[in-house]
């Protein structure tokens, strides 16, 4: 998320007032449907879509939410950049994960979880333990199984060894 480097209220920074939060939250409202309009920038006194109408100290309890997130990035352009502009890296995405939502990690109760960790964090010779939550240790078409490719080539599992291999 970048934030707005306009200064509030001056010149066509009106018309993109979406860009002053990085973040809000609005309770569902089948008339906000969007956070602007393609007329806002001729319109920055009395647009047709007012976002700052749309934030308001109502409780969001219970309720059906909207998450308005401002996304963004600022582009220095360089002399490299002509005569086209990149778009490489220019992906944007963002995450909503819980937080102290579960007791554990989901991935716990999954029947397909392994966890592969030291038998003593502190000396990594004594070897690795693979605990299996639900696999069967002998899978059905016949290949190795974690555990004996842990024991044939322990530093490959961990990749310890960081020296290129062809396989």
């Amino acid at each position: 998320m970048s934030k707005q480097l306009l200064t509030q209220g001056m010149d066509n920074e009106r018309t993109i007032p979406w860009a002053r939060q990085q973040l809000a939250v609005t309770v569902h409202s089948d008339h906000e449907l969007v956070s602007s309009s393609p007329y806002a920038m001729f319109d920055s006194r009395d647009p047709v879509t007012n976002f700052t109408n749309f934030i308001s100290d109502q409780s969001i309890v219970d309720k059906d939410l909207v998450f308005w997130v401002t996304m963004g990035v600022h582009h220095i352009p360089h002399t490299e950049d002509l005569p086209v502009t990149p778009t490489v890296g220019g992906h944007l995405s963002f995450f909503l994960l819980p937080y102290n939502y579960f007791p554990e990690c989901p991935s716990v109760s999954s029947r397909d979880n392994i966890r592969v960790e030291y038998v003593t964090p502190n000396t990594p010779a004594d070897g690795l333990k693979v605990e299996r939550n639900g696999n069967k240790e002998n899978g059905a078409c016949g290949a190795l199984t974690l555990e004996q490719l842990v024991r044939q080539r322990p530093d490959d599992i961990l990749q310890t060894n960081n020296e290129f291999k062809l396989l």
